[in-house]
């Protein structure tokens, strides 16, 4: 792996960028890139061992089909389209523009989508209604009916960030015929008596669920077709104390370690909420109350090492909303994250 990331430090901000180097590693298999481009789709291309490509703000118009990718993921508000290529199978989109448009071999027939967008207005980026495997990573809540340009969708995942993790328009799943798999992370806010038949459903997978919700759905799919899987159901006394904290299911690894990250959290919010944005001393004060919730986490990765990649990306995450109340730039917030983190 080659961490070539401002904060990875192997490349300046600016000025040109001596590729050759990449010919020294003929074992690299995955490439972390941020900002422009300066050749890294070039480079990527001529070093056909490559395969995973991981590029934070990223920008303008992308063509990556003479890469031998299976794995990009990209994130960045300026990004305009991106042009695949034949050996990609897995697109992982972080916050992409709503009119973003793709161009994938088959429309996507042939790859996985894992869309990440925790804003109110969830939009399946153009060029993939074809992919049937998909996992939409949200906020709070979602409609069912933002599926609907994904005509050969199979395997849904359902992944919420925040409470109350609930999902409107649930009859929408029903346009979906080859929907076999449903995999629903968080939803504590899903009403089983709404949850709609469907023929070719087989698996249903609830991560996170209110018990009264699993026992509903214990009593209303056994016997029969669908296998049912629940990890985690909770009371509504947990409900009440940790819904709103995005470090809850923590506790899943290790309770000490999952509630002394959900205090770090309150720790940090209650800061961040004190704060008046117009102040004169809010951006020092922001960025105060922002690295020391990385400090935190930090000292509690340090004793119980449990903070790995998709824990490290879900933190990322809660510092960018935090930084946003605050109006902090993101490529600021990026920034102290990758110089402070040591998880």
């Amino acid at each position: 792996m080659l961490d070539l990331t401002p904060a990875g430090g192997l490349v300046p901000t600016d000025g040109p960028v001596d590729w050759t180097q990449l010919d020294k590693l003929p074992y690299c298999r995955t490439v972390e890139w941020s900002g422009p481009d300066r050749g890294i789709v070039e480079a990527v291309g001529a070093h056909p061992g490559i395969r995973f490509l991981y590029w934070s703000e990223a920008a303008g118009d992308l063509d990556l089909r003479a890469t031998r990718l299976g794995t990009v993921r990209l994130e960045g508000a300026a990004l305009g389209s991106v042009r695949l290529p034949s050996s990609i199978d897995t697109v992982l989109l972080r916050r992409p523009p709503a009119n973003l448009r793709v161009e994938a071999p088959d429309d996507g027939a042939r790859l996985e989508l894992r869309l990440f967008q925790y804003g109110p207005d969830v939009v399946i980026p153009s060029g993939l209604h074809r992919t049937p495997k998909v996992w939409l990573w949200v906020g709070g809540a979602v409609s069912a009916g933002v599926l609907t340009p994904l005509s050969g969708l199979a395997q849904l995942t359902l992944t919420f960030d925040a409470g109350p993790g609930a999902i409107t328009d649930l009859s929408d799943l029903r346009q979906h015929h080859g929907l076999h798999t449903l995999q629903l992370d968080d939803a504590y806010g899903l009403e089983p008596d709404v949850l709609p038949d469907l023929p070719q459903l087989r698996q249903l997978v609830l991560n996170g669920t209110r018990r009264s919700t699993a026992t509903a759905l214990r009593r209303r799919y056994r016997p029969g077709p669908v296998e049912l899987s629940v990890n985690g159901a909770k009371s509504e006394a947990w409900l009440a104390a940790y819904l709103d904290n995005p470090f809850r299911d923590w506790v899943e690894d290790s309770r000490a370690f999952g509630e002394a990250a959900c205090k770090a959290y309150l720790r940090a919010w209650r800061a961040v909420e004190a704060i008046d944005p117009e102040a004169p001393d809010a951006p020092a004060a922001g960025e105060r109350a922002l690295r020391t919730l990385v400090a935190d986490l930090n000292t509690i990765d340090a004793r119980y090492g449990l903070i790995d990649t998709l824990y490290r990306d879900q933190v990322g995450d809660v510092f960018l909303a935090l930084a946003e109340r605050l109006r902090i730039p993101e490529a600021l917030a990026n920034r102290w994250f990758d110089n402070d983190r040591r998880f």
